[in-house]
């Protein structure tokens, strides 16, 4: 089988490095637009869009909230969150133009992905695929460190599923999100995203907490967005991100979490199918002293059996990480698991 890797074009991280790098933006072309929602409009896209112009690009902003616009532009810069950074990365591969991508937090490692997922009405729609990566990835620590820390353990979260399911597609000679076999390089990549995160995360949230920028912290972003972003796509999928879209596909918006929040629940759901229940354990003590759940009802989610028998039907979808991973879990096993992970044993 054909082994496929791929990289955003340049990814530059570091205290400052949004403003210090303003030139590498307009050097995609004369005709620019800002996609990002309204809060961080004010926070941060209002400056971003005023130092732009002054120093010669023709500047447009897209706020998320409002209406696309239909022009055309020479480069897209996503700034904010997974849903601005989706939108915006949506934009720029439909119209060919270039894509900048800056998050203002390091929830997940959808910056560096050529991946965006599509919600309807808060529920789980689809993934949608691009031809291309994204061009530029800023990575301002400097604007990062004052992010709640939610976000950071989040991505945390996120970052650790990534290892857990490119295992389970190496060892089954499943696939990644390019159809392919994942290459040595992917395989470590996703180790080191977990080794860095296993050893650096309770000093970064620390820091985070601090608002000091400290290495263990811009080691916990980079393995947040950079590592894990790779890991994920040309390492592959598998168990924690179906269930995950499962969860969103059935419940929607009456979860009460961040992506990264439900990934930790499959990310032990995972675990627990696959029988590892040592690593399991130590997933768990980490992620009660984060503060990301262990069980449903922590994203106040109330599940009755047969919910959790339609979650496992949905997770199973052709599209989704346990068919494309080769996962030799069953049905009767995810079900069998799933169940375990209520306070409330029976509704």
């Amino acid at each position: 089988m054909e082994k496929v890797f791929v990289s955003p074009m340049t990814y530059r991280q570091g205290e400052n490095v949004l403003w210090n790098h303003l030139e590498d933006i307009l050097a995609f072309g004369q005709k620019g637009l800002i996609v990002t929602d309204g809060f961080v409009y004010q926070m941060l896209g209002e400056r971003l869009y005023q130092k732009l112009t002054k120093l010669g690009g023709e500047m447009f902003v897209w706020v998320t909230e409002e209406d696309r616009p239909s022009e055309t532009f020479d480069y897209i810069v996503a700034l904010g969150g997974g849903r601005a950074i989706d939108l915006g990365k949506s934009l720029a591969f439909e119209s060919n133009a270039s894509c900048i991508v800056v998050p203002t937090s390091a929830a997940t490692d959808a910056p560096t992905s050529r991946i965006s997922v599509k919600y309807r009405n808060g529920y789980f729609e689809k993934y949608s695929y691009y031809a291309k990566s994204p061009d530029l990835v800023l990575i301002d620590t400097a604007i990062l460190i004052n992010s709640p820390v939610h976000f950071l353990t989040a991505g945390i979260a996120d970052g650790l599923s990534t290892s857990i399911e490119a295992r389970t597609v190496r060892e089954n000679s499943g696939v990644n999100t390019l159809g392919a076999a994942p290459t040595l390089a992917a395989e470590a990549i996703a180790e080191k995203c977990r080794e860095v995160l296993l050893e650096f995360a309770e000093e970064a949230v620390e820091a985070n907490e601090k608002h000091i920028v400290t290495p263990a912290f811009e080691a916990v972003v980079e393995a947040n967005t950079l590592l894990s972003g790779i890991g994920f796509e040309s390492g592959g999928l598998s168990i924690a991100h179906a269930l995950h879209n499962a969860m969103v596909s059935l419940w929607g918006n009456e979860i009460k979490g961040s992506h990264g929040q439900i990934i930790a629940l499959t990310t032990l759901q995972q675990l627990r199918i696959e029988g590892r229940e040592e690593e399991l354990a130590r997933y768990q003590t980490l992620f009660e002293k984060l503060a990301l759940p262990n069980f449903y009802e922590e994203l106040s989610i109330f599940p009755a059996a047969e919910e959790l028998k339609k979650v496992t039907e949905l997770a199973f979808s052709p599209e989704d990480g346990i068919l494309r991973s080769h996962s030799p879990a069953t049905k009767t096993n995810v079900y069998k698991n799933l169940l375990t992970f209520r306070k409330t044993r029976e509704i």
